[in-house]
C-alpha cells in the first residue's frame, strides 16, 4: 500500500471516529436539554399548585398546610378535616355512549385489525368511561391548540394556568390536547400525566398515535407517552385487552431495552431516551 493510500485510510478512520463522537455528544446534549425543559415545566406547574392551595392572608402557623387533610374552600377559607361531599356527577352530550359496549369480535378476524377496531370504538365514544362534558374545556382546548409552539418558560404563566385548568375539568376530550401539548409543544408536567390516567381509555388512541410517531420521527417529550400508557394499561386491562396484547405491548417491545441487553446501544441510537421509558412502561404491563 502506498504512503498516500495509508494517509488517506488514516484520515478516513479519524473522520469516522470524529463523526461518531459528534453524534454521541449531540445525543447527550439533546437528552440533557429534554430533562432540563421537563424539570422547568414541572416546577412551574408545582409552583402554581402551591399558590392555589395557600390562600392569601393566612399567616404561617395559623394552620398546618402540610396536614394530609388541609384544603381550601371555594370562598378561600382554609380548613383541616374531611367532608362527606357527593361525587361529581358524570355528564355527557345528548346521545353519547356512557357505558362501554364493544362490538363483538369475529374469532376468524386478524387480531391486530380487531384491536384497531376496538381502538376506533374508544376514540368515537370518549364518554363511555365517565367524565364531565365541560364547556370550559371546549374553550381551553381552542385556546391551547394547535400545540406547535413550546411554552416560553420566562413568560408562560398564563399558558401553565390554562393547562392546569384543563387538567381539572375531567373532560375526556382534554386527552388529545394534553398529549399534543406534551409531544408537539414540548411541555410536560406531573398533573398532565395524572389527568391522562384519570381519563383512562379515551386517551389511548392519541397516545398510540404519538407512540407510532416517536418510533418513526422521535419526539423530545416522549416520556409522557410511555408513562401514561403504562398507568392506563395496568388499570384498564379488560377494556384494553386486545389493544394491549396486539398493539401497545408489541410496539413497546420494539423500542424497549434494558442496559444489559445486547441491542441496547443499537436501540439507543435509533430511539434515544425512549428505550428506557418504553422498558419502564413494559414492566408495568407484563
Amino acid at each position: 500500500m502506498s504512503k498516500k493510500m495509508k494517509w488517506g485510510l488514516v484520515i478516513l478512520i479519524i473522520g469516522l471516529l470524529a463523526g461518531v463522537s459528534y453524534m454521541a455528544v449531540w445525543q447527550y446534549t439533546e437528552l440533557q436539554q429534554y430533562k432540563k425543559d421537563a424539570a422547568e415545566a414541572d416546577k412551574l406547574l408545582e409552583q402554581r399548585q402551591k399558590q392555589q392551595q395557600t390562600p392569601e392572608g393566612v399567616a404561617d402557623g395559623d394552620l398546618d398546610t402540610s396536614h394530609p387533610d388541609f384544603h381550601v374552600h371555594e370562598d378561600g377559607t382554609p380548613h383541616i378535616g374531611t367532608h362527606n361531599e357527593p361525587k361529581v356527577q358524570w355528564t355527557a352530550p345528548e346521545g353519547a355512549v356512557t357505558t362501554p359496549d364493544f362490538p363483538k369480535v369475529d374469532p376468524n378476524e386478524d387480531p391486530v385489525k380487531a384491536a384497531y377496531k376496538r381502538l376506533e370504538y374508544i376514540k368515537n365514544n370518549p364518554y363511555a368511561w365517565g367524565g364531565v362534558h365541560s364547556e370550559r374545556a371546549t374553550e381551553l382546548i381552542a385556546e391551547l391548540m394547535p400545540a406547535s409552539v413550546p411554552i416560553d418558560h420566562n413568560d408562560g404563566d398564563e399558558m401553565i394556568e390554562q393547562i392546569e385548568e384543563l387538567c381539572e375539568q375531567g373532560d375526556p376530550r382534554a386527552a388529545e390536547a394534553l398529549i399534543a401539548i406534551m409531544c408537539d409543544g414540548g411541555t410536560i408536567g406531573t398533573p398532565m400525566i395524572d389527568a391522562l390516567e384519570a381519563i383512562g381509555p379515551p386517551a389511548v388512541p392519541y397516545l398510540i398515535l404519538y407512540l407510532e410517531k416517536d418510533m418513526t420521527e422521535g419526539l423530545d417529550m416522549s416520556i409522557g407517552i410511555y408513562d401514561a400508557l403504562g398507568r392506563i394499561g395496568s388499570h384498564y386491562r379488560e377494556d384494553l385487552e386486545g389493544i394491549l396484547d396486539h398493539i401497545i405491548i408489541p410496539k413497546l417491545k420494539m423500542v424497549a431495552a434494558e442496559e444489559h441487553d445486547e441491542d441496547f446501544v443499537e436501540k439507543r441510537e435509533r430511539f434515544g431516551a425512549s428505550v428506557i421509558d418504553a422498558q419502564e412502561a413494559l414492566d408495568q404491563l407484563q
